[in-house]
């Protein structure tokens, strides 16, 4: 039988090295209890634990993520801790660590969340959230990004699945809803007692009318690709095609992040992607340009010396570029919606990562201030 979730019998060198946490199970010398099981992605699970007072979440990294997350990922969360409390972004509370014969494992232990962005679009009709929400997401991420950026911290992933649903996690709130629900269901594989997940629910949902969206609280998470001062792409990292990224000589910037804001905004609106991956990237950033209506000599004039862009002009001359960003929200958004979620979309895709807006401006943009504005009936 196979695991339904992560692979607890596959050692590290495979892809596996998951710690095997089950219900009731004491952590950090007995200080922690297992309770339920949140989640896991492809480096740790989540799981939610009680200290007799309150509830957090440890957060269990794979044998070999631990190493980066130890080196990279803490640190940054420990600058992170000292911002602006106001700022969503993850609360870190301390870390510890736990043994197998396998190897240690890194436990962070931070504030409950709920569910994903990504996951309420997958409810939503093609995958589309309405205007109104998608601008109190953004806007979220934008002023998260701000606080980030200030200290120079390039988040390096931002997505749908790295923004999380809060919900109320104090003690007389929580307990009476875990014990209301089903209890954990543990399945026996092999040697191992396999725990599957049962994240918090947070009751918001896609179709929330604008003055319920502007109670939604949504943090930005999600910091391991995260990187301070000294930036450089990650091999294997997706950066929702940044032009900077593709190049032989390729770099990122926390302006990376602004053109994955503005890569995220049309995805959430549209429930697709604005661009495809062509041949070569001399073709792909051909395409880039031609969809964003930028002439294809925008491009900083360095990258022409590329290894990888040797042939772009002479790719440039009869290339189908696909609709352009206005085309494509005009096939979804009321008319009164394409100018100004274009205006901020193509304002984040510019292709000079210096001449994309800043996190501060981007927060301060006129389409994503339609998030705060009241819906009273009243206000004028």
């Amino acid at each position: 039988m196979s695991f339904p979730e992560e692979p607890l019998d596959l050692p590290p060198s495979e892809g596996g090295g998951y710690y095997p946490a089950t219900i009731h199970q004491k952590l950090n010398v007995g200080r922690l209890e297992v309770v339920r099981k949140l989640g896991y992605g492809p480096r740790s699970s989540v799981w939610l634990v009680w200290d007799g007072e309150d509830y957090f979440t440890v957060k269990i990294y794979t044998i070999a993520a631990s190493e980066h997350a130890k080196t990279v990922e803490l640190p940054i969360l420990k600058v992170v801790h000292d911002l602006d409390a106001s700022i969503r972004l993850p609360t870190y509370h301390d870390k510890f660590w736990e043994k197998t014969t396998a190897g240690s494992h890194l436990c962070l232990v931070l504030n409950p969340m709920s569910t994903t962005v990504r996951a309420l679009q997958h409810d939503a009709n093609h995958e589309r959230l309405p205007v109104h929400a998608v601008q109190n997401i953004v806007l979220t991420v934008a002023d998260a990004l701000e606080c980030l950026h200030s200290v120079g911290i390039m988040h390096g992933a931002i997505k749908p699945e790295n923004i999380y649903f809060s919900t109320a996690t104090q003690t007389e709130y929580l307990k009476p809803v875990l014990d209301s629900e089903p209890p954990p269901t543990i399945k026996k594989i092999k040697e191992y007692l396999t725990v599957i997940s049962q994240p918090l629910s947070h009751g918001f949902k896609w179709t929330d009318k604008r003055e319920d969206v502007a109670d939604w609280g949504l943090y930005l998470d999600g910091f391991g690709h995260a990187q301070q001062s000294n930036y450089e792409p990650e091999k294997k990292g997706d950066y929702s095609f940044a032009p900077e990224t593709l190049l032989q000589s390729a770099s990122c910037s926390p302006q990376t992040d602004i053109w994955m804001l503005g890569y995220m905004t049309f995805y959430l609106l549209t429930g697709k992607s604005p661009f495809f991956t062509k041949p070569t990237v001399s073709k792909t950033i051909a395409h880039l340009s031609g969809v964003l209506g930028e002439s294809i000599d925008s491009i900083p004039s360095s990258w022409l010396n590329d290894a990888k862009m040797k042939d772009y002009h002479a790719v440039t001359s009869g290339e189908s570029y696909g609709s352009t960003i206005e085309a494509s929200l005009s096939d979804v958004l009321h008319e009164d919606d394409v100018v100004g979620a274009a205006a901020f979309i193509k304002a984040c895709l510019r292709m000079d990562p210096e001449k994309r807006v800043s996190a501060t401006e981007a927060s301060e943009n006129e389409w994503l201030a339609e998030a705060n504005a009241c819906s009273c009936g009243f206000c004028m």
